[in-house]
């Protein structure tokens, strides 16, 4: 009866309903069927079945023509397996594959799995034998279908309108998530109140000590007395002495997990690592590998170590070194960080600037925030929030290594911008050298969404602190892009000080080599200042 009304209610608008018929090809102008007849269309809309994926006949589990076979408490032929929602084929309760018996599934799911991992009996999942099914026909009519009985009214198309509206408005609004144990107990310390009121402190380079704090620690360790010792604290990488004109750069870098993934994280903690050998002109050579891992089963511990390893062993080889050992420890969450040696016989310090360069980056920044932003769930009009933190964790494991190789021949200078974000690490070089400089802000490059969150009022938890360290030496601005100056990078580009008469082409180099590099600016004469235009 529903599908009598059904396409009864597509002859009036003049819809041809052609059933039993194969497109055989999708083509810009429209769709060839299995008769070799031509439909033209400017639009072609594609709304299938249920289809089994591929790779579940490759899991060792009990299929039905595809689909994974469960038993009445949703388990699979592997005990240790629950599927449900369109994955799964119930025999034992055969249903339609629709959306209304995963969303009743999931309780018992829930339950079960809870009940699977405590040794309790499981319950059994009773599926409705069938369900609502409201249609819209156009002109603000629709049809309700259930056990047979079809009917279709205008009051139909309210009710349908109603809780399509209401269920889009529970995806479209989010209220921010309580803040548990937020209460001190009585006799407290005081100002514990304001730390349990505190937004979380980001990974990652978010989660540095702050520039002045640090400066502050270093400045009570002494100069190096040893011969051999060319350089200390102060620039990216030590630099040893090593013997035939030949110099050895050593560095160390540790990040505290942003993302769940542990391949992912190893890939950007080991590029992060290397941005210091390749800041300083030296060729990467080996890496001692510092890694934390949370509590976890023995077999959790290998599976995640294997991971980890495996993504950073890839990067360094790439770079063309290798990890030679390490240290693992347990602690309170996921920690992955290395210890990265490279050879020079040339080192490209931060003190080499002069008047009349040109300053390249050669990666968009705004890592930070977009970081930040992904771990407190922010909600921005307009913003993809997974999608702007997947181009970001691709751009972070883009190695320095190509760029360096251009660059570092002609570079006077050169850092790679991380913890105290581009103002910073800029300020580091102007110190250094004893000069000024001009920032172009436009010319920064951002990625994408970082200029959105900056003016929705979201910041990295160190972004204050990199503020506060560069109060007095940098130029106000209300320019939307100058609160990005201070967002801690992970896994940022280079920054390099260059010739003037060779930034041109060295910019041409590096674009031709698939470097999103870019001029923000020039060093000028003067005490260290930056000048933002």
């Amino acid at each position: 009866r529903a599908a009598a009304r059904l396409r009864k209610a597509l002859q009036g608008p003049g819809i041809t309903l052609r059933e039993h018929t194969r497109i055989t090809a999708i083509l810009p102008d429209g769709l060839t069927l299995d008769d070799d007849s031509h439909l033209p269309a400017d639009l072609v809309i594609a709304a299938a079945g249920a289809v089994p994926q591929d790779w579940l006949a490759g899991t060792g589990l009990a299929l039905d023509r595809g689909f994974v076979t469960v038993d009445a408490h949703l388990q699979t032929s592997d005990p240790a397996v629950f599927a449900v929602g369109d994955c799964a084929h119930m025999p034992h309760a055969p249903r339609p594959k629709a959306g209304v018996f995963a969303v009743r599934a999931a309780p018992v799911l829930h339950d079960n799995l809870r009940a699977a991992l405590a040794d309790r009996p499981l319950r059994p999942f009773r599926p409705q034998r069938d369900y609502l099914k409201l249609v819209s026909l156009g002109d603000r009519k629709a049809m309700a279908d259930r056990n047979g009985l079809a009917l279709a009214h205008p009051a139909i198309w309210r009710w349908k309108d109603r809780i399509d509206r209401n269920f889009m408005a529970r995806l479209s609004v989010f209220p921010p998530m309580a803040n548990a144990g937020a209460v001190p107990p009585p006799g407290a310390a005081a100002g514990l109140a304001t730390a349990l009121q505190a937004p979380p402190l980001c990974g990652a380079c978010g989660a540095k000590v702050g520039a002045q704090d640090l400066r502050a620690a270093l400045s009570c360790l002494p100069a190096p007395a040893r011969a051999d010792v060319l350089s200390g604290p102060g620039d990216d990488a030590a630099v040893l002495a090593s013997g035939q004109g030949q110099m050895q750069v050593i560095t160390t870098d540790h990040l505290r997990a942003f993302a769940g993934d542990p391949h992912l994280m190893a890939r950007i903690a080991a590029t992060h690592a290397l941005g210091d050998i390749w800041a300083m002109g030296a060729a990467p050579q080996a890496a001692l590998s510092q890694i934390i891992l949370p509590p976890l089963a023995p077999p959790l511990q290998t599976a995640m170590l294997t991971e980890i390893l495996t993504g950073a062993a890839a990067v360094f080889a790439a770079a063309g070194a290798e990890i030679v050992g390490g240290h693992t420890s347990v602690g309170a969450e996921l920690s992955i960080g290395f210890t990265v040696t490279g050879t020079a016989r040339r080192i490209i310090a931060k003190a080499g600037a002069q008047p009349g360069d040109a300053l390249i980056l050669t990666k968009a920044i705004g890592s930070g925030i977009i970081l930040a932003a992904e771990m407190a769930h922010a909600q921005v009009p307009g913003l993809l929030l997974g999608e702007v933190a997947a181009t970001t964790y691709l751009l972070q494991q883009h190695p320095l290594g190509p760029a360096a190789a251009l660059l570092a021949p002609q570079a006077h200078a050169m850092t790679d911008v991380t913890g105290f974000g581009l103002a910073g690490h800029l300020y580091e070089m102007l110190r250094a050298a004893d000069c000024a400089a001009e920032l172009t802000l436009a010319d920064v490059p951002l990625l994408p969404g970082a200029l959105a969150l900056s003016q929705a009022g979201m910041a990295s938890s160190l972004a204050p602190a990199n503020r506060a360290a560069l109060t007095g030496v940098i130029s106000p601005s209300t320019m939307p892009a100058a609160a990005l100056l201070y967002d801690p990078q992970t896994a940022g580009g280079l920054l390099a000080s260059v010739p003037g008469h060779a930034a041109a082409a060295l910019m041409a180099a590096l674009r031709a080599a698939g470097e999103e590099a870019a001029i923000i600016g020039q060093m000028t004469a003067g005490s260290p200042f930056i000048t933002l235009r």
